[in-house]
This record gives C-alpha cells, sequence and structure tokens, in this order.
C-alpha cells in the first residue's frame, strides 16, 4: 500500500477511535469478544438500583505482509453497549436478571481483502451494520446452582470456550471451526432463539444445555440487522466441566484465593446436534442432522511467586464430525497464556497458540476432482498490555500456512494492533 494510502488508514483509525470513546458514558461491560482482562467502570448509584449499561469499544488495524494474495493494510471497530438489569435489586424478583445488547461494526476485514484464508484471522470481522445481539431474560433457582436463561442467545457465551485461548485474535480460537464452519450457528455477530438450563451442582462441577432455533439466517443478506425471529429445525448444545482447585472469579474476588498457589484447572466434554438435512460433501445425498464432539482442557502450571497473580497456563481444544457431511472433520488448538509474564507488569498477558483445521477428504471441486489440501493452520503470537484498568492495547502476529485451506495461497505473515476500551 502506498504510504500515503496508509497514512489516510491510519488517520481514519485515531479519528474513529477518539469519536468513539468521547461518544461513551462511564458504563459496565460484563464481557467482550476476546474476554480482555481490562475492568469495566462501575457507577453504585446506578448498582444500587439493579441497573448497568455495559459498553465496550473495539477497534483495530491489521496489515498483511507477505504471503495471501496481496498486500493490504486494513482497520476495522465495533461497539458492543446494552442495558443489564437485576430485577432483584429493581423489583424485588429474587434470582432474575435481564440483559439487552446491541452491536455495530464497521470496516474492512483482512481475510476477504488479502489473505483469503478458510478460519478468518480478526474474530471481530463481520457485515457492517447495526444489529441487535444478546437480549434475554433468566431466573435462577437454589442459591445460583440451577439457571434458566430464555431469548435472543449467543452459543459462544458459554459452550466450546477455552478461558486461555479467548486471548487471541484468530476466529480459530473463539467459536472453534467445527461449529463456525460446519453450521449456520448463533454466534458472534447473529444471536438466536433459545433456551439454556445450567445446573453448577457443586464448585468443582457444572452441567449445561441449550436449545437453539436451527435457522439464524445471513449476516449480509437475509439477517442484517438480527431481527428475525424464525424457527427451522433445532439445534442442540450440551456441555460437562470439571475444575480442579476451583478460585475466585472476576465478579466476585477472594482474596485468600489469590494468595492460592495451588494449580487450578478446568475440563470440559461437549457437543452439537442439528437436527436439519445435510448434503453429502461429495456426493450431493443427503443425511439427517449434523453433530460433533469436543474436549477443552485449561489448566495452570506454574506462579512465578508462589502466587496465583501471575500465572503460567496451558490450553488445549480438540474435536471431531463426520466426514461424509461436514467440511470440517478435525480440529484442534493448543497454546501457552502467561499472565504478569514480566514482574512489573502483572496485569499483561502473553499468549502464544497454534491452531489446526482439517477439512473432509471427501470434499470435491465443481469438476469433481479432490482438493489439493484440506488443511489450514495458524500460529499466534500476542500480548495485551493494560495501561489503565479500562483500556489496553494488544499487538499480534499470526502466520498463517496453507491459507484457504482447499485451495492454499502462499503462507500468509499478519500483523496488528487492538485497542479495547471497557465502560
Amino acid at each position: 500500500m502506498p504510504g500515503k494510502a496508509r497514512s489516510c488508514v491510519v488517520g481514519a483509525f485515531l479519528f474513529a477511535l477518539a469519536r468513539s470513546i468521547q461518544a461513551q458514558d462511564a458504563i459496565t461491560n460484563p464481557r467482550s469478544v476476546n474476554a480482555s482482562s481490562i475492568a469495566p467502570i462501575r457507577s453504585s448509584a446506578l448498582a444500587d438500583h439493579g441497573m448497568s449499561f455495559p459498553a465496550d469499544i473495539c477497534a483495530e488495524i491489521f496489515g498483511n505482509f507477505s504471503g495471501g494474495t496481496s498486500r493490504r493494510l486494513i482497520w476495522e471497530s465495533y461497539w458492543d453497549v446494552g442495558i443489564a438489569i437485576d430485577l432483584e435489586k429493581a423489583a424485588g424478583w429474587k434470582g432474575t436478571s435481564a440483559m439487552v445488547r446491541g452491536l455495530y461494526a464497521q470496516g474492512s476485514g483482512l481475510t476477504n481483502a488479502a489473505v483469503h484464508d478458510f478460519n478468518t484471522l480478526s474474530n471481530i470481522d463481520t457485515y457492517d451494520s447495526l444489529r441487535l445481539y444478546e437480549t434475554w431474560l433468566q431466573q435462577e433457582f437454589a442459591d445460583a446452582k440451577f439457571s434458566i436463561r430464555l431469548g435472543q442467545l449467543l452459543a459462544d457465551a458459554e459452550f466450546f470456550r477455552s478461558e486461555y485461548g479467548l486471548l487471541f485474535l484468530n476466529s480459530s480460537f473463539g467459536a472453534i471451526p467445527l461449529v463456525s464452519q460446519n453450521l449456520n450457528p448463533p454466534i458472534f455477530p447473529i444471536a438466536a432463539p433459545g433456551l439454556r438450563l445450567r445446573a453448577d451442582s457443586t464448585d468443582n462441577f457444572y452441567a449445561e444445555v441449550a436449545f437453539f432455533s436451527g435457522d439464524v439466517g445471513v449476516p449480509d443478506t437475509t439477517n442484517k440487522h438480527n431481527t428475525r425471529f424464525s424457527f427451522d429445525g433445532a439445534l442442540i448444545f450440551a456441555e460437562m466441566g470439571y475444575r480442579t482447585h476451583p478460585k475466585t472469579t472476576p465478579d466476585s474476588p477472594d482474596p485468600k484465593a489469590v494468595e492460592d498457589a495451588q494449580l487450578s484447572g478446568t475440563f470440559k466434554l461437549g457437543g452439537y446436534y442439528d437436527s436439519k438435512t445435510f448434503e453429502d460433501v461429495g456426493s450431493g445425498a443427503t443425511h439427517d442432522g449434523e453433530y460433533s464432539i469436543y474436549f477443552i482442557a485449561d489448566h495452570e502450571l506454574w506462579h512465578p511467586d508462589g502466587k496465583a497473580s501471575r500465572t503460567l497456563s496451558a490450553f488445549t481444544r480438540i474435536g471431531f464430525a463426520p466426514p461424509d457431511r461436514s467440511t470440517v472433520t478435525l480440529y484442534g488448538d493448543v497454546g501457552l497464556h502467561f499472565q504478569g509474564a514480566f514482574a512489573n507488569r502483572p496485569r499483561d498477558t502473553l499468549g502464544l497458540g497454534f491452531s489446526y483445521v482439517r477439512l473432509s477428504s471427501e470434499l470435491r471441486d465443481e469438476s469433481g476432482r479432490p482438493f489439493r489440501a484440506h488443511h489450514e493452520a495458524t500460529l499466534e503470537l500476542t500480548y495485551e498490555a493494560v495501561f489503565s484498568s479500562h483500556l489496553s492495547l494488544q499487538p499480534d502476529l499470526q502466520i498463517i500456512i496453507t491459507p484457504g485451506a482447499s485451495q492454499p495461497a502462499a503462507t500468509a505473515v499478519v500483523s496488528g494492533l487492538r485497542l479495547n476500551i471497557s465502560f
């Protein structure tokens, strides 16, 4: 890209970012796309009445410096704002809460512009539009050991997640490709009508199941604003998990747990079933239903100071799907997550991750011939630098091997910088 054009792109990025910051009030953010470790600003006056207004701003610049199909520099961003209501405080309804969120995305993704990778290299890359996002009502029972959530839900908000893998920007580390590439699922940026049941029977064990509409539409055509409430088939997710030496959560800090040097971990087993009819990827015949199973492990490895405030952790996910009806039949990722890698910056996080996706060997091109390749791999190095309780910058480097998987281009080297702001 010429220097003048690059300067214009950077200038537009900074201008849009400044306007975004000026436009927001100091309000609460419960969750961002990549689960940034920065903390939201909290308003005690509103919280006392059960009201908060979560807001998250994310903006990034990414460039392709080698491989792919062309050299490009792009910027994109999103705003995620909403209203969260604790109805126990607001209306006396014990254990009841509600959430309404809206999403506005803008910018051009580097995947379509220059790299053409199979797994989108940025997890905020989506069709530019203003859309309704999560909208739900939740009721808890038995001291929050059991809960029911009903509304417009997201599967990737609670299922198939590695908590350490969420640091990474490549979309493969978020919504597992067995879901994002084999189905038309309710994941960022589209929610779908659904019902979720969850049981936390002990501090160590949980189980949950969710039922979604099997038809979420298409974000750039039939469901541009996520206001399509249709039902076509059933998509079911189920997951259970076991925690070893469970510690505190960000919303309920426990000073004793922070000092606890025991190594904690979480192990999850889950899967999905979609009741729709799927075409055979090779012959064109039809199959009733699509399914998959996956396993996830997150575990701490080392506390350099003997305390949980600085932690080296590891994660892995692996899953399978039937090759006759699935585009992706095998997926795996593995990585390291080091919070407080430098003693003088305990809130920063360094991450190194590798993901591998394998396509069905039965896939054929338009002429009926097998594809030349059936896999794509990504190596990502990232560092989230936390500058305040509400602001972080995240430089990121990705090497994408065999981008495109079925029609591969040259290995791509991409790099970028993301800014996260939470209110």
